[in-house]
């Protein structure tokens, strides 16, 4: 059950709008059928990447449309959302850095890894500002596997949507990290939870 909820999570990006959380920066009207056909377009430029070779060049587009993808600035608040005020300027700024790379990292590998399923859309969802888009992921090796469902929560910045949170199986990423990280600081301390991030990293 672990293996499946990691599979395809950005993981360890919904669960934002339980908490009653939306980001601050959402400033334009939610349109579902925009939403989905952006991340359509986006992943599947993603999986034309990972079809090609690798190289420098080509992981260096991979890394810039998925950074273009997430928004990783405001998953990090969410996912320090207890600690976030009282935390300096430069701490913050260790942080956003150390978990942008982790979570791009980890959605790159669920992303090469989802290459033999294939992905369907199941319609989205308006609350507010807020778009979750359902999608359905479906093994082509084995038949008999049930789908993972992943919803993106997707919000508006400007002229591009981003997504700020993703479920797979229930499973929201931005509850997990704040989970894990609030046990951590409340345990070990800010400093600990820094060093384990540069471990993991």
């Amino acid at each position: 059950m672990m293996q499946r909820r990691r599979f395809l999570l950005l993981a360890a990006l919904s669960t934002l709008l339980l908490a009653g959380v939306v980001p601050a920066a959402a400033d334009a009207q939610a349109n579902p059928a925009e939403a989905q056909a952006f991340l359509t377009e986006r992943h599947e430029a993603l999986r034309t990447l990972f079809a090609q070779r690798a190289s420098a060049t080509r992981n260096q587009r991979l890394s810039t449309l998925v950074s273009e993808l997430l928004d990783l600035e405001e998953l990090s608040r969410q996912a320090l959302r207890d600690h976030w005020d009282t935390r300096t300027p430069a701490q913050r700024e260790e942080f956003v850095s150390l978990l942008r790379q982790l979570v791009q990292e980890q959605y790159e590998r669920n992303l090469e890894r989802t290459m033999n399923y294939t992905v369907t859309y199941d319609g989205a969802d308006v609350r507010g500002q807020v778009v979750t888009v359902r999608t359905l992921a479906s093994s082509a090796s084995n038949r008999r596997a049930p789908a993972v469902s992943i919803d993106y929560q997707m919000v508006k910045v400007g002229n591009t949507w981003r997504v700020f949170d993703i479920s797979t199986d229930g499973v929201s990423l931005v509850r997990n990290y704040r989970t894990q990280f609030n046990r951590i600081i409340e345990r070990e301390g800010w400093d600990a939870l820094i060093a384990r991030m540069r471990e993991r990293l």
